[in-house]
C-alpha cells in the first residue's frame, strides 16, 4: 500500500446529509485502525442555482487534488461526477443509497426539478461513465443495485449490496412483555410532513385511548392528547435509546425515501415496522418483521395500526422476526468492515 502522507491507500469523500453523518461515523470507527487513510466530508449546501452534484463533485475534486490515493470511495453518487479525472485513472468506488433516476422518481419529496428530457439523457450518461469505470460500487440496497443495472446498464462492475446497519446498542436493547400495559407507537423523521406525521397523527387519533404515540423528531407540532413529542434526542445517546426500548411499533408511513436508516434502527431494537412500499422499504422489512402499506393510503394506515395495537402477541413475534432479519443484514460494524476489506483489498492490489 502507499506510505507517503499526500497519497493515502485509503480516501473517502462522503457527502453529509441526514444519515449519511451516521454511515461516515461507522466507517470511520473501523477505518481508527488504518493509519493510512483520509477523510473528505462534504457538506450539503442547498442554496444555489448551480445543481448540488455539480457543486459536490467539484469540491470533492479540490479537496482531494493531487491526493493520488490508492483507492478513493465516493459516498454518495453526488460526490462523484469528475472521479475519473479526480483520481488521476487510479481506482476508486462508488457508493449509492439511491440513483438519480430512482431520486428524480420522488423529485417532489426532496425539493427537485427533474430537467429537460434533453438535461435528463445527458446527466444519465455522465452518471453511467461514472459507473462504469468504477473498480466497484456499493449500494444500499438490492433495489439500488437494479436500478444501476438496468437504468444505467452497468452489469460488469462488481456491485457489492450493504445496508449501512445500525449500532450494537439497539441490538443489545431487552425487550420486556407488552401484553398487560398499553402499547407504544414510534415515530421518528426530521421532515415531517415527507415522513408521513401528518397521516400518522390522523390516524392515531381514534387510537389515543388505547395505544400512546412518540414522535422524535424536531418539527413544529402542536400538543395533543395521548402524544408525546421528544425533541433534541441526539441519535446514539441514552435517550435515544431509551425510546427504542419503551417502544412496541414503530410506525414510517413516509411518501418519499430512499433507505431509511430508522427502519433498521427499528428492526434492530425489537420492533416491527408499519411503513409504506416506497424505496428499498419492502426490501428491508422482508416478508415477517412488519407491514407494508402503499404511500398515501391513509385509510390503510388507520386500519392497520388498529389491529396491529390491539395484537401484542402478533407485535412481539414481528418484533422478533425484525431483530433476527437485521443481525443478519444491518449491523453497522460488520457491513463497515466490508466495505474497509473492499477498499483495502484494492489498495493492497496496487491496480491503477
Amino acid at each position: 500500500m502507499a506510505t507517503s502522507a499526500n497519497r493515502p491507500a485509503i480516501s473517502l469523500v462522503i457527502e453529509q446529509t441526514l444519515g449519511h453523518r451516521t454511515h461516515t461515523q461507522n466507517i470511520e470507527q473501523v477505518l481508527a485502525t488504518h493509519s493510512n487513510h483520509a477523510l473528505h466530508r462534504i457538506e450539503y449546501g442547498a442554496d444555489s442555482r448551480v445543481p448540488w452534484a455539480l457543486r459536490a463533485s467539484a469540491l470533492a475534486w479540490r479537496k482531494i487534488r493531487g491526493e493520488r490515493a490508492a483507492v478513493t470511495f465516493f459516498h454518495t453518487q453526488c460526490v462523484s461526477l469528475f472521479a475519473p479525472l479526480a483520481t488521476w485513472g487510479r481506482p476508486y468506488v462508488v457508493s449509492l443509497d439511491a440513483t438519480p433516476i430512482q431520486v428524480d422518481s420522488m423529485a417532489r419529496w426532496y425539493n427537485h426539478e427533474p430537467g429537460s428530457p434533453l438535461a435528463e439523457r445527458a446527466k444519465r450518461e455522465w452518471y453511467r461513465s461514472v459507473l462504469l469505470r468504477a473498480r466497484a460500487i456499493v449500494a444500499w440496497s438490492e433495489w439500488a443495485a437494479t436500478s444501476i443495472r438496468e437504468d444505467y446498464g452497468v452489469r460488469d462492475v462488481p456491485i457489492e449490496v450493504l445496508h449501512p446497519g445500525a449500532p450494537e446498542s439497539l441490538f443489545a436493547i431487552e425487550r420486556a412483555p407488552s401484553e398487560n400495559r398499553r402499547p407504544t407507537i414510534l415515530f421518528v423523521g426530521g421532515d415531517f410532513e415527507r415522513k408521513g406525521g401528518p397521516s400518522l397523527l390522523r390516524a392515531f387519533e381514534p387510537l389515543r385511548d388505547l395505544a400512546n404515540l412518540v414522535i422524535m423528531s424536531d418539527a413544529s407540532i402542536e400538543p395533543r392528547p395521548g402524544v408525546v413529542l421528544a425533541r433534541g434526542v441526539r441519535a446514539g445517546s441514552e435517550e435515544h435509546r431509551r425510546i427504542f426500548a419503551e417502544a412496541d411499533l414503530f410506525c414510517l408511513p413516509t411518501l418519499g425515501d430512499c433507505t431509511p436508516l430508522v427502519i433498521g434502527e427499528a428492526m434492530a431494537a425489537g420492533l416491527p415496522v408499519l411503513t409504506t412500499r416506497i424505496g428499498s422499504n419492502e426490501e428491508s422489512v422482508g416478508g415477517e418483521a412488519g407491514v407494508l402499506i402503499e404511500p398515501g393510503d391513509d385509510a390503510a394506515l388507520a386500519a392497520t395500526l388498529a389491529t396491529l395495537v390491539s395484537d401484542p402477541q402478533r407485535l412481539r413475534a414481528m418484533g422478533d422476526a425484525a431483530r433476527a432479519r437485521a443481525s443478519r443484514l444491518m449491523r453497522a460494524e460488520r457491513n463497515a468492515e466490508r466495505i474497509v476489506a473492499l477498499l483495502a483489498g484494492i489498495a493492497g492490489r496496487g491496480d491503477a
